[in-house]
């Protein structure tokens, strides 16, 4: 029996070494601020923090349940990544298997008149006005309703379902089943890694999305994490100033920089929990298409 051994030879090592500065360069950033947030916030305002804590505390942590308005913004950010993620899946999977269908009436046309807007759109301001006329303003469902459909994914869940071989529709129909049963019966199970993609990609967008919390809602209660983030980084003096009057009301010593520093901590968080449990139907569904048999 005998046994392999690794060997590595220069050009093998030249790219571990420069994959290894790359994995630091793109972990560090996410390590100093979480490093930062758990440190004391005098301590930290004074000393450089690098790879460890100074003066380990959880201070920063405390004073985010202490304000109501990240907590507040941290639901409506969860509302807004599940309720969106489901209906855009929802609304973006029907119009695709739709689609997928080639006995589908204009669908040449129909496939047009959804792809023109890829590369041409009206600009931000007659989508004010529309959202505007559409009494979505200051409403919730502003974040979910314009998001209901994206064309680009709908292309990519149409693409997976016409490698999804007939014989299977035609069992079904042959046993009695309509559209909608095959779709949800035999479609949609066997397309987990396209839905997985979908979902990864809608769900990023849902949860960073901070423009649409600017622009269209100017009541506190309806500011998703990432918009009030934005706010808190770009507060002015007086602001902070009353922020952390607030907090020393409440025996916890932290300060705006530390807040923020917890804040992207919170918002980061969910999404790196969340992608290992998608990845393996994420890196599958990425493939679609890139190999005909």
């Amino acid at each position: 029996m005998t046994t392999k051994r690794f060997s590595a030879g220069p050009a093998s090592l030249l790219n571990y070494v420069l994959l290894a500065i790359l994995c630091i360069l793109t972990v560090y950033p996410l390590v100093y601020v979480f490093m930062y947030s758990v440190s004391d916030a005098a301590a930290a305002a004074s000393r450089n923090v690098t790879v460890y804590p100074i003066d380990f505390t959880l201070d920063n942590y405390r004073s985010i349940f202490v304000d109501n308005r990240i907590l507040k913004a941290l639901w409506i950010s969860v509302e807004r990544t599940v309720l969106g993620s489901l209906l855009h899946l929802l609304v973006t999977g029907l119009a695709a298997y739709a689609f997928s269908k080639e006995n589908l009436v204009m669908r040449r046309k129909l496939l047009l008149f959804f792809i023109v807007p890829l590369y041409f759109n009206g600009g931000l301001l007659p989508f004010y006005v529309q959202i505007i006329n559409l009494g979505l303003y200051n409403n919730f469902l502003v974040y979910i309703l314009p998001t209901a459909i994206g064309i680009f994914n709908m292309l990519v869940m149409k693409v997976f379902f016409e490698q999804l071989p007939r014989s299977l529709e035609e069992s079904a129909k042959v046993d009695g089943a309509g559209e909608f049963t095959v779709f949800t019966r035999i479609i949609v199970p066997s397309s987990m890694p396209v839905i997985a993609t979908v979902i990864m990609f809608i769900g990023v967008q849902q949860w960073n999305s901070w423009f649409d919390g600017l622009l269209f809602a100017n009541k506190a209660d309806l500011a998703p994490l990432q918009t009030l983030l934005y706010k808190i980084i770009m507060e002015n003096q007086a602001t902070s100033m009353e922020q952390m009057a607030r907090l020393a009301n409440a025996n916890v010593s932290v300060t705006p920089e530390a807040i923020k520093m917890t804040t992207l901590i919170l918002s980061t968080v969910p999404m790196l929990v969340v992608y290992p449990f998608l990845q393996k139907y994420f890196v599958k569904g990425m493939m679609i298409g890139a190999v005909k048999g």
